[in-house]
């Protein structure tokens, strides 16, 4: 018997597409094989950011590295949560402080629960969106040095921005950003998290099956 439970905290692939991005499409069942009993295999077309999904340095600097070029060690860790209620306001660098100020997050996961995709999916209330500040993205680097930011929202990006520097500073610094995740409600303690992107080439990141391992206690 293992001594955690692991809870998926990923979203379908098709639960929700970006504006702009192409929509999820399954195609099939196809037979391409010779004989009397058939095959049933299916065509998939996506973007690199469809569902939840891990992106890199790459996202937004061009010369940034690519998810390929990440070792797997970077897709997992323990993970700290943060509770956040605010909607159409970003999580200032106070806000950061009061929580995590005297707690040590090097080389660990820091994970917003927002609840904002569960309501988005679900159509409640026509949510608005959580962001981060840029003071509070710097903190989380250069002082906390983590190593991924994840969120169960669409990105960090502060409400504010007009050109998306806070993704811009975060790829500079080499962050990891776990988007689209859900049934963070689920989660207690400091889960175990595993974000693992396809193993394609040459790319800014890819859908991802992200776990929580939630440890016994």
């Amino acid at each position: 018997m293992s001594d955690y439970k692991i809870i998926d905290i990923s979203i379908w692939l098709d639960d929700f597409t970006f504006p702009g991005n192409p929509e999820v499409k399954v195609t099939g069942p196809a037979n391409r094989v010779s004989g009397t009993n058939p095959e049933y295999v299916y065509d998939f077309e996506f973007c690199s950011q469809s569902g939840t999904h891990i992106q890199g340095a790459h996202y937004f600097d061009k010369e940034g590295q690519k998810i390929d070029q990440y070792s797997l060690e970077h897709f997992e860790a323990y993970a700290h949560i943060i509770d956040v209620s605010k909607r159409s306001e970003d999580i200032t660098l106070d806000d950061l402080k009061k929580e995590i100020d005297n707690i040590n997050l090097e080389n660990m996961i820091l994970l917003f629960r927002t609840g904002y995709m569960d309501d988005l999916i679900n159509k409640i209330d026509d949510p608005k969106r959580p962001g981060l500040s840029m003071a509070a993205a710097k903190y989380l680097c250069e002082v906390k040095k983590i190593k991924m930011i994840a969120i169960d929202a669409l990105g960090v990006e502060s409400v504010d921005s007009k050109n998306y520097e806070v993704n811009v500073y975060l790829t500079t610094q080499n962050i990891l950003i776990l988007e689209c995740l859900t049934n963070l409600h689920l989660l207690s303690g400091r889960p175990f998290i595993e974000a693992f992107p396809l193993k394609i080439q040459g790319v800014e990141g890819t859908p991802c099956r992200a776990i929580a391992k939630v440890y016994k206690e």
